[in-house]
């Protein structure tokens, strides 16, 4: 059965117990949308705003999949992390201060709120409008975040373990996907390993337009959600938001080059901001997030089309079989298949 106990009420109430709510004030609460791992409230009073998220013990997906609730608290510290670097490299970026943190037995974080008017940059590029400004600005803040953690042995100590990372993105991706298609499993568990055995920076693991809001002022983009975060490989992060452009280019297959434009000028801003070349591996976890996202535990809610399912599906596997190593070569496997549609 699904945990329905943490209520938009029981945020105000909770918070009032942290004293963070005065206990005098107009508080009210109302749940947001967009996520199946946490039940996220948004809990206002006076001038005040906060987003409060206590996380599931099982997603609330179709598939069974359990994760320890201690993620949380793993969001806390990599929201304080990217804080600390951003400040440091003068980035234009923000990331929501965390404002309350319990732990057993709750588990609750509260944030600050965006400012009004911040919009979803996964809305905007659902709806048509494609800023490749934004993507660069994003593609920037990554790379700035991946090269200054690379070097910190204090955040390579505190995200060390990738449990959260196996729970939320590996087994339900990866494992689940290569269960799923057979004929590709071993290029899948071959990614598995490269994956697993690469400890290079602090990885986000959740990088997607979803978790990025642009600032009504500007393009300073706020980054969100950080509970996947952990000491690993920065090419998942790369191919993660690479997946949700290239997806959406074939998914909004008449605008297919503004979003391939986005993925040039989000890789190209990355690139220029680092000290590695890791085009090959974002291409090979580029595949298998593709088919993890129509046939993993999550696929992506807006795919309903079996032509478009069966595109991505072709792109991945063509990839995983070798047809493409380089980023040119998997935008042009992505374009045939956007013009054909």
């Amino acid at each position: 059965m699904p945990d329905t106990t943490f209520t938009p009420e029981a945020a105000i109430d909770h918070l009032r117990a942290q004293g963070v709510v005065p206990p005098d004030a107009d508080a009210t609460a109302r749940s947001l949308g967009g996520g199946v791992s946490n039940h996220v409230h948004q809990v206002t009073w006076d001038d005040d705003c906060l987003v409060v998220k206590r996380p599931l013990p099982n997603l609330a997906v179709e598939d069974d999949w359990p994760a320890d609730v201690e993620r949380v608290h793993n969001e806390a510290a990599a929201i304080r992390a990217y804080d600390a670097i951003l400040r440091d490299a003068a980035v234009e970026a923000r990331v929501p201060r965390v404002v309350s943190e319990t732990h057993e037995p709750d588990h609750v974080v509260a944030i600050e709120c965006a400012p009004d008017g911040a919009t979803m940059w996964k809305t905007d590029l659902l709806d048509g409008r494609v800023d490749a400004g934004v993507a660069a600005a994003v593609g920037e803040v990554l790379g700035v975040v991946h090269d200054a953690a690379s070097t910190d042995d204090d955040v390579r100590e505190r995200f060390a373990s990738k449990r959260p990372f196996e729970q939320l993105r590996v087994d339900p991706y990866h494992r689940t996907t290569a269960e799923r298609h057979p004929d590709v499993a071993d290029a899948i568990h071959a990614e598995i390993d490269r994956l697993l055995d690469t400890s290079r920076t602090l990885v986000h693991g959740d990088y997607s337009p979803k978790n990025v809001l642009v600032d009504p002022d500007g393009a300073v983009p706020w980054i969100l959600d950080f509970e996947v975060a952990h000491w690993g490989d920065p090419a998942f992060d790369t191919a993660f938001m690479l997946n949700h452009l290239y997806i959406k280019s074939i998914y909004n297959h008449g605008q297919h080059a503004a979003y391939a434009d986005a993925a040039d000028r989000f890789w190209t801003a990355y690139d220029d901001a680092v000290d590695w070349d890791i085009e090959r591996e974002t291409v090979a976890e580029l595949a298998v997030l593709m088919l993890a996202r129509v046939d993993g535990k999550s696929p992506v809610e807006y795919v309903t089309r079996d032509a478009v399912a069966d595109a991505l599906r072709r792109v991945a596997k063509r990839t995983l079989r070798g047809d493409a190593e380089t980023l040119p070569e998997f935008a042009a496997l992505a374009r045939d298949e956007a013009d054909a549609l």
